[in-house]
This record gives structure tokens, sequence and C-alpha cells, in this order.
């Protein structure tokens, strides 16, 4: 006997020791996907900013280029008499972006600019002329990070070479960027303390570079491996290099620009990446300790028999306690779910049913329990609308079992508010229970979607209206031959519908961001409604032959607290309709006066009329739809979102606007807003 016991215990311990060794294994396979999981996912999203990177930096490049395109086919036509400063303030260059553009004549002087030139500029020893000079390649040159001669600052110059008409070298088109405008970007980027984004030429030096919070420009990456073989190889791709510039070990994920002999750049500081996974691993190290602990402890416990017996009995105590408390928490969840649930005995018939589907169903304080399945199926088709009856459950049960499609259907209740409900059914392997029927209310979210789609389909209908005009006159002028008038009409009515578009477009993206942002991105100061008002009218500029807004305003100032350049743009919109629905003329008047609120508060509302040609009752009801013009004759232009963002942005202000239209006679726009500083009457 004691030889048999002997046995069992060098049994019991070979199998403890067999775990111990299947844990730890384990614990380092476990670490070994950790890690290789976080390369992975870091490699993923280092490939997704670096295209991101690299598509805004084509993007610009591109814009670029097309400025200097335009540029420099410009210059060959006019010569010295090219505006530069005219087509900027013209929006042709974009200032925001491009810290300059010029002409450097064959020379070497820098001759013509959007810029004033303060004194003459010799810029003949610089790359970005020489690299012209010999041959003409065809290609855009992008430059090393410089400062600039003419601005004083860090640029990237872009440029092309200006050919004589016999083909001869006539000078240099140059674009100056600022280097800080992709570090701004990339600033977006984050990727940790030691993360880096970069812009590289293939001559391995920074266009511009920022690691971490620092933005540098010019850093010699030459001997990286990344100039070395990879780019030579592939357009993109991944490694793992310490730099050799700052000596941090990162991983690397590179995309070369198409057309350009220039790659983006971005990476992650190894240990940075690697905290995640070293928190995991030690607390993987620790549950195997525990585990390990345990294993122990449970073969020297099985080797006292007495004590086996004593805990196996406590085990099943608790097991039993476990149940039972999960057994309440399943029935107060049933019964505080706001989702319905109907359980179905083994013989299918009603068992349960909780308080939400009573609630769905109208049922009250009727009983289920004890009804067939088939007069159950009877009974909810029966509150259903004819087009979207319960189809029953048998029907659903057969799907579950021949599996075709998911166990689900979409009803919709007659009465009880016209309720939208989605019915699914689980059978269930339990001895008393064969199966639950789960419903869920969706009208909401059908509701939704349903707005979804017709915001979608009525914006798809706006854009497509320019978009077909644009579409046939570019066919026209591209397939048929037409006289130089015809062409200057034909762009005219392109550039008039690519116009709409850009608005259509640009109020749809400003309605977007005050929605998704909810006026997080508003600013609010103190401001005088007055002065507002008065900037506003100066700066408006009135069609031909019609006379400014005439404005009356209490003389003491009205202080808001508001965002100005939002207000402005709804008081804008407002004045600019007043205009537009009045083409026939007649006066606009701006009427400024201080209400009391029912509240004992003050507030001031700004009136603006005009004597136009009105609306119907029913116009007015719609006049703050998305895409709404009461106008639909398309004589007076215009996307119909105006209204819809001035009403988003009054109502930020904890305001509310108001229309007061009658056909013929014109329509009065009241705008509320709360007065922020009460104006006191000080005496005489």
């Amino acid at each position: 006997m004691q030889s048999r016991h002997r046995n069992v215990l060098i049994l019991l311990w070979a199998v403890g020791l067999l775990l111990l060794l299947l844990t730890w294994a384990h614990v380092y396979v476990l670490g070994s996907q950790s890690r290789e999981r976080e390369i992975s996912a870091a490699e993923r999203d280092l490939s997704n900013l670096t295209r991101a990177a690299q598509e805004h930096a084509v993007r610009t490049f591109r814009s670029a280029d097309q400025v200097i395109r335009f540029v420099q086919s410009r210059y060959q036509e006019l010569g010295d008499k090219l505006d530069l400063k005219a087509l900027t303030q013209q929006g042709v260059i974009d200032a925001e972006i491009f810290n300059q553009v010029g002409i450097i004549d064959a020379n070497g002087i820098y001759v013509l600019a959007n810029r004033p030139i303060t004194s003459r500029l010799d810029l003949s020893d610089r790359e970005h002329f020489k690299v012209h000079i010999n041959q003409d390649n065809g290609q855009l040159f992008v430059s090393k990070p410089v400062i600039g001669r003419a601005t004083g600052k860090w640029s990237i110059q872009l440029t092309r070479r200006i050919n004589k008409p016999d083909g001869s070298f006539g000078g240099v088109v140059v674009l100056s960027i600022d280097p800080t405008y992709f570090t701004e970007f990339y600033g977006a980027l984050n990727l940790g303390p030691g993360g880096l984004t970069a812009l590289y030429g293939l001559d391995g030096i920074a266009r511009a570079r920022r690691v971490g919070n620092q933005a540098e420009f010019g850093s010699d990456a030459s001997r990286s491996t990344l100039f070395e073989r990879l780019v030579k190889e592939k357009p993109s791709g991944s490694y793992v290099q310490q730099s050799v510039i700052d000596g941090v070990e990162r991983l690397y994920f590179f995309r070369t620009l198409p057309d350009y002999s220039m790659v983006s750049l971005a990476a992650v500081d190894i240990r940075f990446l690697m905290v995640n996974h070293e928190k995991g691993l030690q607390a993987l190290l620790l549950q195997a300790s525990f585990v390990s602990l345990l294993i122990l402890a449970l073969v020297a416990g099985i080797s006292r028999y007495l004590g086996l017996l004593r805990r196996d009995a406590q085990a099943r105590k608790a097991a039993q306690a476990q149940i039972q408390e999960r057994t309440e928490q399943l029935n107060a969840v049933f019964e505080i779910s706001p989702d319905g649930f109907v359980s179905f005995d083994q013989n299918y018939c009603v068992k349960f049913v909780n308080p939400a589907f009573r609630q769905m169903t109208g049922l009250g304080s009727g009983t289920l329990e004890g009804m067939d399945e088939n007069d159950f199926s009877a009974w909810l088709a029966s509150l259903c609308e004819p087009a979207s009856r319960f189809t029953g459950l048998r029907a659903l049960r057969s799907t579950v079992q021949d599996k075709l499609a998911p166990a689900q259907e979409t009803i919709e209740l007659k009465d009880f508010g016209h309720l939208i409900l989605q019915v699914q059914l689980r059978l269930s392997e339990a001895g008393t229970v064969s199966q639950i029927l789960y419903v869920r209310d969706i009208t909401h979210e059908t509701e939704v979607e349903a707005l979804k789609s017709e915001f979608l389909a009525t914006a798809a209908h706006e854009l497509r209206t320019p978009m077909a005009s644009i579409y046939g006159f570019a066919e026209v002028l591209l397939t048929q031959g037409t006289d130089a008038e015809s062409q200057k009409e034909f762009l005219g009515i392109i550039h008039k519908q690519s116009r709409l578009m850009v608005d259509i477009l640009n109020e749809l993206l400003d309605l977007a961001r005050i929605e998704a942002r909810r006026g997080k991105d508003f600013k609010y100061t103190e401001l005088s409604l007055q002065d507002l008002l008065a900037d506003l009218m100066k700066a408006y500029q009135c069609p031909v032959g019609r006379a400014p807004p005439e404005l009356e305003a209490p003389a003491l100032p009205i202080i808001l607290l508001a965002d100005s350049g939002k207000l402005r743009q709804a008081l804008l919109n407002v004045l600019s309709n007043a205009y537009k629905y009045s083409p026939d003329g007649g006066a606009v008047h701006i009427l400024v006066e201080l209400q009391q609120t029912p509240d004992q508060t003050q507030r001031v509302a700004i009136h603006i009329s005009d004597h136009g040609m009105g609306m119907t009752s029913e116009q007015s009801s719609k006049v703050f739809t998305r895409f709404y013009r009461a106008d639909t004759s398309g004589r007076v232009p215009g996307t119909g979102l105006g209204m819809s963002i001035t009403k988003e942005i009054v109502e930020h202000h904890k305001g509310n606007i108001s229309v007061i239209s009658a056909p013929g006679e014109g329509t009065q726009v009241s705008i509320y807003l709360p007065v922020h500083i009460t104006p006191v009457l000080l005496p005489a």
C-alpha cells in the first residue's frame, strides 16, 4: 500500500512539473506573439501615416507645380509685364502655403516676385538656379531647405526652367514653400516623444523632419539603410535601424512619392513601441508565476487526501453559490432590460415574458404564459402592419436549424406609436428552455438611416446639376470646333458651375464641422454688436445699382459673448439673401433693438428686412431645411444651405431665429441673441 501511495505521489509531482514546463513554454510563445503583434500593428499604422503624408506632399507639390507652370506660361507671353502680386490677390497663388513666387532671369537676378523686392538679389549661386542652366529635363526641381534671400526664412525652393523661343536658357520660375507647412501637418501624427515623421529627398537630405514636438530642416541621413538599399529596390517598406542622426533605434516605414525624387518617412521609437508589450509581458510573467504557485499548491494539496475532500466540498458549495448569484443577475437583467425577451419551455409554450416586451406590445397586465408557439405567433402577427407581419416562430426556427440566413426579421406594429422591432430567435440546449425570442426596438435607428439616405440623395442631386453643365460644355469644347467667343462663353459657364459646386461643398463642410464639433471650435469673446454690424456693412459689396443697407441701432454699445467670425458669417448669409431675393430693388433695412425676456433678462433682436419677392407660409416653414430654396427657377444663385448654417450658428450662441414673409411684400429674418453685458443709461 505504501509503495502504491509513493508511486501515486511520484506520478502526481511528475504531472505538476510537466504543467509548469507547459506554462512557461506558453508564456514564451505568448510573449513572442505579443511582440510580433505590436510590430505588425505599428507597421500597419506607420503605413497609413506615410500614405497620408505621401498624399499630402504629392498634392502640395502638384499644386505648386501647377502654379509654376501657369507663371511660366504667363511669363513667356507677357515677360516683365507679368503682375505676380495681382495673381496672388486673385487667389491664383495661395500665399498661405507658398511663401513667394518669382522669376530669376538668365543671369541669376531675381527680377519678378509676388512680394516686394527691396534690393537686387543675385541667386546665380543657388542650386535651384544652376541645375537648370545646361539642360531642360522637364522635371520639377525640389531644393534642400535653405534660408531664402528674399524672405529671410527657411524655405524649400521649387523651380522649373524658362526656355526662350529658340530653346535657350531664359531663366527660372521659383516657388518657395515654408517647410513648417509639412512639419505642422506631421504634428498631427502622434507617434510618441521619440516618434519621427519626415520628408526626405533621395539625396538623403531632409526637406522637413519632426521628432516628437521638435521640427528641423536639412538633416543629412544619406548614410541610412533607407538610402543605401531600400528605396532603390521598392517604393515602400519597413525596417528597424538606429538613427544615423540622433542614435535612437526606431521602426521605420517609408513610401516614395510618385513622379518626385522624394520619400515620406514615419518611425516610432522601439522603446516607446514596446511599452505596452513590456507591461503585458510583466503581467503575463506575474500570472505565470501565480499559476506556477497554484500548480505547486494544488499538487501539494492533492497529496493530502483529507484536505482534498474538504476543499472539494467547499468548491461545490462555492459553485452552487455562484450559480445562484448568476441566476439572480440574469433575472435582474431580464427585468430591467429595454429589450424584450420571451422564453419557451421544452414543449414550446411561453414560460417567461419580461416587462419590456409587455410595454412594446401593449400587453400590460395580460398574460401569455402557457400559450403555445403557434398561438403566440398568430397573436404577435395580429399586432403588425400587413406589409411587415411576423412570419412565426416555426419559420425562424427552421432558418436557425438549416443555417440558411440569420434567424431574425423586422416587423412594424400598427399601434403603440408604429414601432419598428427587430425579432431574433435563439435556440437553447437547456432542459427547461427550448428557445428564447429577443425583440429590440429599432424605430429610431430606422428613422436615422432614412434621414441619412434622404440627405445623401439631396446632396447628390444638388451636385449633379452643376456637374452636368461642366461635363457637357467641357465635352463640347473637347469634341467640337468652336470660335473664340463661344469658347469664352462656355468657359464662363464652366467656371460659374464650378464656383457653385465649390460653394456647395464648402457649405456642406461648414455644416458638417459645426455639427461634428458641436460648437467646440467656437471661440467666444466679448464684442460690440454695433461694431460688428458696421464692419460687416463696410466690407459687404452691394449688387451694382443697389443702395447699401440701412442700419438703425441703439447708440449705447450692446456687448455679446460670441464667436466674431461665425456670427459675422450668419449675418452675412441673411444680408446676402435679402439682396438676392429682392432683384427688382427696394431698401434693405437692419433694425437692432433690445428686448426683455420672460425671465427678466435682456436679449437683442436683429431684424433684416427686404422688399423682394417674399415667400408663402409653406415656403417659410421650410427655409431652414437643407438644400431648400424658395426660388426654383434657377435665376437666383445659391445652394440652399446658407440658412441651415445660420440656424446652427445662432443656436450655438444660445439664440434663435425666425422668418416672417409674404409673397410680393418681402421678408424679415429676425435673429435673437442673449446680451452679455446689459447697457446702462447714465444720468445726464
